[in-house]
Protein backbone atom coordinates (compact mmCIF):
# COMPACT_ATOMS: atom_id res chain seq x y z
CA UNK A 1 0.00 0.00 0.00
CA UNK A 2 1.13 3.10 -1.23
CA UNK A 3 1.44 6.60 0.70
CA UNK A 4 0.28 9.40 -1.21
CA UNK A 5 -0.78 13.29 -0.04
CA UNK A 6 -2.74 14.87 -2.52
CA UNK A 7 -3.00 19.02 -1.75
CA UNK A 8 -6.16 20.50 -3.34
CA UNK A 9 -8.27 17.55 -3.34
CA UNK A 10 -11.94 18.99 -3.19
CA UNK A 11 -12.74 18.56 -6.50
CA UNK A 12 -11.89 18.33 -10.20
CA UNK A 13 -8.35 16.53 -11.37
CA UNK A 14 -7.35 16.29 -7.64
CA UNK A 15 -10.42 14.71 -6.53
CA UNK A 16 -10.03 12.30 -9.37
CA UNK A 17 -6.33 11.48 -7.83
CA UNK A 18 -8.01 10.62 -4.67
CA UNK A 19 -10.50 8.21 -6.06
CA UNK A 20 -8.25 6.64 -8.37
CA UNK A 21 -5.59 6.10 -5.14
CA UNK A 22 -8.36 4.92 -2.78
CA UNK A 23 -9.97 2.58 -5.86
CA UNK A 24 -6.43 0.61 -5.54
CA UNK A 25 -6.45 0.47 -2.14
CA UNK A 26 -3.34 2.99 -0.94
CA UNK A 27 -3.28 5.18 1.87
CA UNK A 28 -4.55 8.86 0.92
CA UNK A 29 -3.97 12.17 3.06
CA UNK A 30 -6.24 14.65 1.38
CA UNK A 31 -6.33 18.57 1.44
CA UNK A 32 -8.93 20.77 1.21
CA UNK A 33 -8.99 24.72 1.61
CA UNK A 34 -12.67 24.98 2.88
CA UNK A 35 -14.45 21.57 4.26
CA UNK A 36 -17.94 22.86 3.44
CA UNK A 37 -16.82 23.23 -0.14
CA UNK A 38 -15.86 19.30 -0.34
CA UNK A 39 -19.04 17.44 -0.14
CA UNK A 40 -17.87 15.47 -2.87
CA UNK A 41 -14.27 14.62 -1.38
CA UNK A 42 -16.25 13.58 2.43
CA UNK A 43 -18.31 11.57 0.62
CA UNK A 44 -15.50 9.42 -1.25
CA UNK A 45 -13.81 9.27 2.01
CA UNK A 46 -16.58 8.24 3.79
CA UNK A 47 -17.24 5.33 1.51
CA UNK A 48 -13.26 3.66 1.57
CA UNK A 49 -11.74 1.99 4.69
CA UNK A 50 -11.64 4.28 7.67
CA UNK A 51 -7.87 4.01 7.48
CA UNK A 52 -7.40 4.55 3.66
CA UNK A 53 -8.38 8.56 3.70
CA UNK A 54 -7.52 11.04 5.76
CA UNK A 55 -8.97 14.43 5.35
CA UNK A 56 -6.75 17.73 6.41
CA UNK A 57 -6.69 21.43 6.03
CA UNK A 58 -4.27 23.14 3.56
CA UNK A 59 -4.78 26.87 1.94
CA UNK A 60 -1.75 26.54 -0.19
CA UNK A 61 -2.32 31.07 -0.52
CA UNK A 62 -1.98 30.91 3.74
CA UNK A 63 1.85 30.46 4.72
CA UNK A 64 0.18 29.80 8.33
CA UNK A 65 -2.34 26.96 7.15
CA UNK A 66 0.69 25.18 5.34
CA UNK A 67 2.98 25.33 8.43
CA UNK A 68 0.28 23.94 10.42
CA UNK A 69 -0.47 21.32 7.96
CA UNK A 70 3.04 19.90 7.27
CA UNK A 71 2.83 20.03 11.37
CA UNK A 72 -0.12 18.18 11.49
CA UNK A 73 1.40 15.68 8.98
CA UNK A 74 4.99 14.76 11.06
CA UNK A 75 2.49 14.10 13.91
CA UNK A 76 0.91 11.47 12.58
CA UNK A 77 1.86 8.34 14.29
CA UNK A 78 3.51 5.78 12.11
CA UNK A 79 3.98 7.77 9.14
CA UNK A 80 7.76 6.25 8.47
CA UNK A 81 7.80 7.58 4.62
CA UNK A 82 5.62 9.31 2.17
CA UNK A 83 5.64 7.73 -1.20
CA UNK A 84 4.36 10.47 -3.65
CA UNK A 85 3.28 13.95 -3.00
CA UNK A 86 0.73 15.53 -5.47
CA UNK A 87 0.86 19.44 -4.92
CA UNK A 88 -2.68 19.99 -7.39
CA UNK A 89 -4.00 23.22 -5.14
CA UNK A 90 -4.21 26.16 -7.95
CA UNK A 91 -6.53 29.09 -9.28
CA UNK A 92 -7.42 30.10 -12.82
CA UNK A 93 -9.61 33.79 -12.35
CA UNK A 94 -10.60 35.04 -16.10
CA UNK A 95 -9.94 36.61 -17.88
CA UNK A 96 -6.36 37.60 -16.45
CA UNK A 97 -4.76 40.04 -19.18
CA UNK A 98 -1.12 41.96 -18.58
CA UNK A 99 -2.33 44.98 -20.08
CA UNK A 100 -5.68 44.87 -17.56
CA UNK A 101 -5.04 42.87 -14.60
CA UNK A 102 -4.72 44.42 -10.85
CA UNK A 103 -1.76 44.08 -8.60
CA UNK A 104 -3.88 42.06 -6.39
CA UNK A 105 -5.21 39.71 -9.21
CA UNK A 106 -1.61 39.16 -10.69
CA UNK A 107 -0.29 38.48 -7.00
CA UNK A 108 -3.43 36.21 -6.20
CA UNK A 109 -2.11 34.02 -8.92
CA UNK A 110 1.76 34.31 -7.96
CA UNK A 111 0.58 33.11 -4.33
CA UNK A 112 -1.47 30.45 -5.04
CA UNK A 113 -0.38 28.83 -8.13
CA UNK A 114 3.84 29.15 -7.48
CA UNK A 115 4.56 30.38 -3.98
CA UNK A 116 1.81 28.57 -1.92
CA UNK A 117 3.10 25.10 -3.28
CA UNK A 118 7.12 25.32 -3.58
CA UNK A 119 6.34 26.41 0.36
CA UNK A 120 4.15 23.39 0.75
CA UNK A 121 6.93 21.20 -0.45
CA UNK A 122 9.56 23.13 1.51
CA UNK A 123 7.93 22.10 4.84
CA UNK A 124 6.91 18.88 3.72
CA UNK A 125 10.68 17.92 2.67
CA UNK A 126 11.43 19.99 6.63
CA UNK A 127 9.48 16.97 8.65
CA UNK A 128 12.43 14.82 7.66
CA UNK A 129 9.96 11.79 6.92
CA UNK A 130 11.61 10.55 3.35
CA UNK A 131 9.70 11.68 0.60
CA UNK A 132 9.83 9.36 -2.93
CA UNK A 133 8.50 12.20 -5.21
CA UNK A 134 6.66 15.67 -5.06
CA UNK A 135 4.66 16.15 -8.17
CA UNK A 136 3.23 19.90 -8.94
CA UNK A 137 0.60 20.53 -11.56
CA UNK A 138 1.68 22.92 -14.19
CA UNK A 139 0.52 23.58 -17.21
CA UNK A 140 1.34 23.74 -20.91
CA UNK A 141 1.13 27.79 -20.61
CA UNK A 142 3.31 27.94 -18.67
CA UNK A 143 5.98 26.89 -21.16
CA UNK A 144 8.30 29.74 -22.02
CA UNK A 145 9.82 27.63 -24.85
CA UNK A 146 6.37 26.95 -26.69
CA UNK A 147 4.91 29.99 -25.82
CA UNK A 148 1.25 30.11 -26.57
CA UNK A 149 0.41 33.87 -27.98
CA UNK A 150 -3.32 32.75 -28.48
CA UNK A 151 -3.93 32.48 -24.96
CA UNK A 152 -5.60 35.22 -24.79
CA UNK A 153 -6.78 36.14 -21.06
CA UNK A 154 -4.08 33.89 -19.71
CA UNK A 155 -1.42 36.25 -18.95
CA UNK A 156 -1.54 35.84 -14.89
CA UNK A 157 -2.00 31.92 -15.22
CA UNK A 158 0.71 31.39 -17.25
CA UNK A 159 3.14 33.91 -15.72
CA UNK A 160 2.70 31.86 -12.19
CA UNK A 161 2.97 28.51 -13.89
CA UNK A 162 6.17 29.78 -15.23
CA UNK A 163 7.20 30.56 -11.86
CA UNK A 164 6.45 27.08 -10.67
CA UNK A 165 8.38 25.40 -13.29
CA UNK A 166 11.94 26.99 -12.62
CA UNK A 167 11.45 27.45 -8.40
CA UNK A 168 10.98 23.28 -8.95
CA UNK A 169 13.55 23.05 -11.17
CA UNK A 170 15.99 25.09 -8.63
CA UNK A 171 14.43 22.96 -5.75
CA UNK A 172 15.27 19.83 -7.59
CA UNK A 173 19.09 20.73 -8.06
CA UNK A 174 19.27 21.74 -4.19
CA UNK A 175 18.00 18.57 -2.74
CA UNK A 176 20.72 16.95 -5.11
CA UNK A 177 23.10 18.91 -4.28
CA UNK A 178 22.47 18.15 -0.38
CA UNK A 179 22.02 14.39 -1.60
CA UNK A 180 18.15 14.42 -0.55
CA UNK A 181 16.93 11.78 -2.92
CA UNK A 182 12.93 12.83 -3.62
CA UNK A 183 12.29 13.37 -7.18
CA UNK A 184 11.00 16.59 -8.33
CA UNK A 185 8.32 16.90 -11.62
CA UNK A 186 6.34 18.93 -13.32
CA UNK A 187 3.23 18.38 -14.93
CA UNK A 188 1.04 19.00 -17.61
CA UNK A 189 -2.62 17.27 -17.27
CA UNK A 190 -3.80 18.04 -20.70
CA UNK A 191 -6.76 20.00 -21.41
CA UNK A 192 -8.97 18.33 -18.59
CA UNK A 193 -12.76 19.33 -18.21
CA UNK A 194 -13.17 20.60 -14.84
CA UNK A 195 -15.08 23.24 -12.89
CA UNK A 196 -11.74 25.80 -13.31
CA UNK A 197 -11.47 24.93 -17.22
CA UNK A 198 -14.99 25.97 -17.15
CA UNK A 199 -14.55 29.21 -19.51
CA UNK A 200 -15.82 30.62 -22.74
CA UNK A 201 -12.57 31.24 -24.64
CA UNK A 202 -12.26 32.68 -28.31
CA UNK A 203 -10.43 29.48 -30.11
CA UNK A 204 -10.78 26.18 -30.51
CA UNK A 205 -9.50 24.03 -27.61
CA UNK A 206 -7.56 20.55 -29.31
CA UNK A 207 -7.54 17.35 -27.31
CA UNK A 208 -10.14 17.86 -24.31
CA UNK A 209 -9.75 15.00 -21.73
CA UNK A 210 -11.76 13.24 -18.79
CA UNK A 211 -10.50 13.69 -15.00
CA UNK A 212 -10.22 10.11 -15.18
CA UNK A 213 -8.43 9.85 -18.43
CA UNK A 214 -5.65 12.63 -17.54
CA UNK A 215 -5.38 11.07 -13.57
CA UNK A 216 -4.95 7.52 -14.45
CA UNK A 217 -2.00 8.65 -17.21
CA UNK A 218 -0.49 10.72 -14.54
CA UNK A 219 0.00 8.12 -12.44
CA UNK A 220 1.42 6.03 -15.01
CA UNK A 221 4.00 8.63 -15.42
CA UNK A 222 4.73 9.58 -11.80
CA UNK A 223 5.26 6.01 -10.66
CA UNK A 224 7.81 5.66 -13.31
CA UNK A 225 9.88 7.92 -12.31
CA UNK A 226 13.14 7.88 -10.36
CA UNK A 227 15.50 10.59 -8.86
CA UNK A 228 17.31 10.71 -12.04
CA UNK A 229 14.53 12.00 -13.73
CA UNK A 230 14.34 14.89 -10.73
CA UNK A 231 13.69 18.31 -11.81
CA UNK A 232 11.78 17.20 -15.39
CA UNK A 233 8.30 18.75 -16.73
CA UNK A 234 5.99 15.59 -18.21
CA UNK A 235 2.62 15.42 -20.26
CA UNK A 236 -0.08 13.38 -18.81
CA UNK A 237 0.79 10.93 -21.50
CA UNK A 238 4.27 10.18 -20.87
CA UNK A 239 6.36 12.52 -23.16
CA UNK A 240 8.62 15.29 -22.26
CA UNK A 241 7.00 18.71 -22.29
CA UNK A 242 9.87 21.72 -23.53
CA UNK A 243 10.36 24.13 -20.79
Amino acid sequence: MAVWIVIGASRGIGLEWVRQLLARGDQVYATVRDPAKASQLWILAGSAPRANCQLLLCDVSSEASIISFAQEIAAIRNLDRIDHVVINAGILDYPNRATELSFEDFSKHLRTNAVGPIITAQKLLQTRIPIRSITFMSSDSGSATDFRAFEDGFAAYAASKAALNQMLRHMAAELQRIKVYTTILAMHPGEVTTDMANISVGWEVDGIISAEQSVAGMLRVVESKTVQDTGTFWTWQGARHPW
